[in-house]
């Protein structure tokens, strides 16, 4: 028999909780292309269901959630129906409101009322969250693959954080730094299915799930990276029993006091905005390259010459299609 999930408090389910789930069999199955679909669905769930992400990791066989689950509020009509565009398709939307307008048109108040709460409440529930979010990633894997069955192993499992900035960092640090322990990247920064990764991207609920972290007070995203990029290196040293960071490494980012070298955000900046823009063969993708030298940034005019733009290509982002 299973127990109940434990909360913060017994009247609440607010709090703050790191989740975790598996792959059956702890399979290595998830590429590229499945965390990218994954972190987007996860985005989506976050917005329907009203938590707030504060930071992620999605790794080959299993993921991490630091979430903020809030007490629920009243929302208006249509702040209902952009969460439910949130998660569902503009004919489904479409469809929720030619019926709220039905019902109204005939008098049905209480009708319409009952239709947004069977979207209202299921929101601000972690329980909800996960089985929506493990529901619909498994949902498209299995289709994808010609698959069926379970995705992943039993339930998530999730442990309640204390609501204060250190015990909050503690964990987001771990988050984070799982795909360099796993000797994925040698920067986090460059591991794209993380929070700190998307945040350099440009990603603004990226950003915003960081500045909880750090303060309550408002401050700016360059403060904010700088401060993050320093702890996470300090906490993610490398050790006899442990792959990281090398001292080297560690005194380079303290030497620039955190913040990025120049033209490392604007070439993360690049990898998000450039997500499924081309497609097509190593030639075409190297003509669409020099064509748009300006998104880099460089202006010169330089023709032949590459070395001011990132390998789109070779960090997974347009690929050639096969030949």
């Amino acid at each position: 028999m299973r127990t109940g999930r434990a909360f913060p408090a017994e009247d609440s389910q607010a709090g703050f909780f790191h989740c975790i789930s598996r792959v059956v069999d702890r399979r290595f199955i998830l590429g590229d292309p499945e965390k990218e679909t994954f972190r987007k669905i996860l985005r989506a769930c976050e917005t329907f269901y009203g938590l707030k992400i504060l930071t992620f990791c999605v790794m080959s066989n299993h993921f991490h959630i630091l979430v903020e689950v809030p007490e629920p509020r009243e929302l208006t009509e249509e702040e209902v129906l952009s969460r439910v565009a949130a998660l569902y398709s503009p004919k489904f939307v479409c469809g929720v409101r030619e019926d709220l307008d039905t019902f109204r048109q005939a008098g049905l108040e209480e009708r319409a009322q009952a239709l947004l709460a069977s979207f209202t409440r299921r929101m601000w529930s972690l329980s909800n969250f996960m089985k929506s979010l493990k529901q619909r990633f498994s949902s498209l894997y299995n289709r994808n693959n010609q698959r069926s069955g379970t995705l992943w192993e039993e339930r998530f499992k999730s442990i309640i954080v204390e609501g204060d900035e250190s015990a909050l960092l503690t964990m987001a640090l771990y988050i984070d730094l799982n795909p360099i322990r796993a000797g994925l990247v040698s920067d986090p920064a460059e591991y794209r299915f993380c929070g700190y990764a998307e945040a350099v991207g440009g990603s603004e609920a990226a950003r915003e799930g960081l500045r909880s972290l750090l303060s309550r007070r408002p401050r700016s995203w360059k403060i904010v990276q700088a401060e993050y990029r320093r702890l996470l290196y300090s906490n993610g040293e490398e050790s006899s029993i442990r792959k990281g960071f090398t001292r080297e490494q560690t005194a380079d980012v303290e030497a620039r006091e955190g913040h990025l070298p120049a033209g490392t955000a604007l070439r993360h900046r690049i990898r998000y905005l450039s997500e499924g823009v081309i497609l097509g063969s190593r030639v075409f993708i190297d003509g669409w390259l020099e064509r748009n030298r300006w998104r880099s940034g460089d202006r010169s005019g330089n023709q032949g010459s590459n070395r001011h733009l990132p390998d789109l290509t070779a960090l997974g982002i347009l690929r050639p299609a096969p030949a």
